[in-house]
């Protein structure tokens, strides 16, 4: 494939997300909305580099949404009784709350270009979710030594 036409291709893309980015402010931001979301969908899954590799998310950036939620009286920590450097987090009724308004927020972009755009949003979608399992099992990762 030509760069040209790759470059075409990304344009495309950030348009798309762009698009599908929220109108309405959240209190929380779209991290945020999603560490909790894997929060309430995984409870099992509720230490920091569990979320981080459920989330893809780095290290970092979990450790900075996770304050922030603790903060935001969002999450609570449980030390864990095998190992006292680690601690399982817990979403909060306060959480749940911010989670569904955050989610109104976040998601009202996708249903109305589904709305507008149907089957090609489906088919969309579809292909996003291969590529993304792609991407999580190492095959879309660009090594040092490659060349375009």
């Amino acid at each position: 494939m030509e760069w040209t036409d790759m470059i075409h291709y990304q344009q495309q893309i950030q348009k798309i997300t762009r698009s599908l980015l929220p109108v309405r402010k959240s209190a929380l931001t779209v991290s945020e909305c999603e560490l909790l979301a894997h929060l309430y969908l995984r409870p099992d899954q509720n230490t920091p580099v569990l979320l981080s590799q459920g989330s893809g998310m780095k290290r970092e950036a979990v450790s900075r949404c996770l304050k922030a939620l603790y903060e935001k009286n969002c999450i609570c920590k449980q030390r864990d009784e095998a190992d006292e450097r680690s601690y399982h987090l817990f979403i909060t009724e306060t959480g749940l709350a911010e989670l569904k308004k955050g989610y109104e927020s976040i998601l009202q972009p996708f249903y109305d270009l589904w709305r507008s755009s149907g089957e090609d949003f489906e088919m969309f979608m579809y292909y996003a979710d291969k590529l993304a399992s792609h991407i999580e099992k190492g095959h879309g990762k660009i090594h040092e030594d490659e060349v375009l």
